[in-house]
């Protein structure tokens, strides 16, 4: 009998294995976001997930995104820093990393051009598509010291306000199973995690899929929660955001670096009468955490009217878009006086 069992367990782990070849080498990974091979999880870190080190990607319309050594896009920078140089490093989601733009158009790269002077000056990209606050300020908890930035900008993005689940799949294209409630804006309104973790067995998640399948990407309900804009706030939103950025600005001000808020509007907030109420929500927790704001809605108004073209989606902007975006952040560092 125990004989017949081992070999029936014996035959069951072969089946296993084939089946797990067979579905890496003939099916292919349905991807959700053409960024997710960028991507690769970190069960080890907090901030969950990350980008490959030395890693190429043609995206869309040919846009390269070339990720550093270091996992992030743009020049892998000196550790330590030169006394002499002005290190800025900018936080934030798919904005940040300059999503379907070429790297010199990216935010932190134009806003580098906008700063130079007699001084040496640096600015750092670490976004990675789909972040929020939770895992920003994660990320710059384990790795933003090692950098020692002189001013660290926070860029906010409405998302920033969504059940994150959706985001932090569909960028690293799994699930990437109970995540701790402080990652969630509202955890009262979490979808509910999946029922165990596969550490990227194909056979597991095909198993897992049957159990619970996982929203269609073509799914209303899915994409509601995905993408619709909430704003204003509410409190139990607002009070998490303060949370994040005020252990972001406790990291920050360890290494006598100063944080700023850079706040993005959404492509559905150009008109004259369109909601304003985060960015005034924001500007005013800003204030209180002892942070400068900077609010890019009234310059992205202002161009609207002119008929500039400033996002390729809800919430991404286009090349134009980031000229504004670093143009009015130049501004507001210099006006703060964290610049020269």
């Amino acid at each position: 009998m125990w004989t017949r069992a081992a070999l029936l367990a014996v035959s069951l782990l072969i089946a296993l294995v084939l089946c797990e070849v067979g579905l890496r080498l003939f099916v292919p990974v349905r991807s959700s976001s053409e960024l997710a091979k960028l991507h690769v999880l970190r069960p080890d870190k907090p901030w969950l997930y990350g980008m490959r080190p030395n890693t190429v990607v043609e995206g869309r319309g040919g846009v390269r995104y070339d990720i550093n050594a270091d996992g992030f896009r743009g020049a892998r920078a000196a550790r330590p820093k030169d006394a002499r140089t002005l290190r800025l490093a900018v936080l934030g989601d798919s904005v940040t990393l300059g999503y379907g733009v070429n790297e010199a158009d990216t935010f932190p790269s134009l806003l580098a051009a906008r700063l130079a002077g007699p001084r040496p000056i640096e600015v750092l990209n670490l976004g990675v598509s789909g972040y929020n606050p939770y895992t920003e300020s994660a990320l710059f908890a384990d790795i933003g010291p090692a950098y020692a930035p002189d001013v660290v900008l926070v860029q906010f993005c409405i998302n920033d306000l969504n059940d994150p689940t959706l985001h932090f799949d569909a960028s690293t294209n799994a699930a990437l199973g109970a995540l701790p409630d402080a990652a969630f804006p509202d955890p009262r309104t979490r979808r509910r995690p999946a029922p165990f973790d596969c550490h990227g067995l194909r056979v597991c998640e095909l198993v897992r899929d049957v159990i619970r399948p996982r929203p269609a990407a073509d799914d209303p309900a899915a994409i509601r929660a995905t993408v619709e804009p909430h704003d204003p706030p509410g409190d139990t939103e607002l009070a998490w955001i303060a949370g994040q950025y005020r252990e972001i600005g406790r990291t920050a001000r360890s290494i006598g670096a100063h944080p700023v808020l850079v706040i993005f509007p959404y492509a559905t907030q150009l008109g004259a009468n369109a909601p304003s109420a985060t960015a005034a929500k924001l500007t005013a927790l800003a204030a209180e955490l002892g942070w400068p704001a900077i609010d890019l809605l009234p310059a992205y108004r202002q161009a609207a009217a002119r008929g500039v073209a400033l996002f390729t989606d809800l919430w991404h902007p286009t090349a134009a878009g980031f000229r504004i975006a670093a143009d009015v952040t130049a501004d507001g560092l210099r006006r703060a006086g964290l610049v020269n």
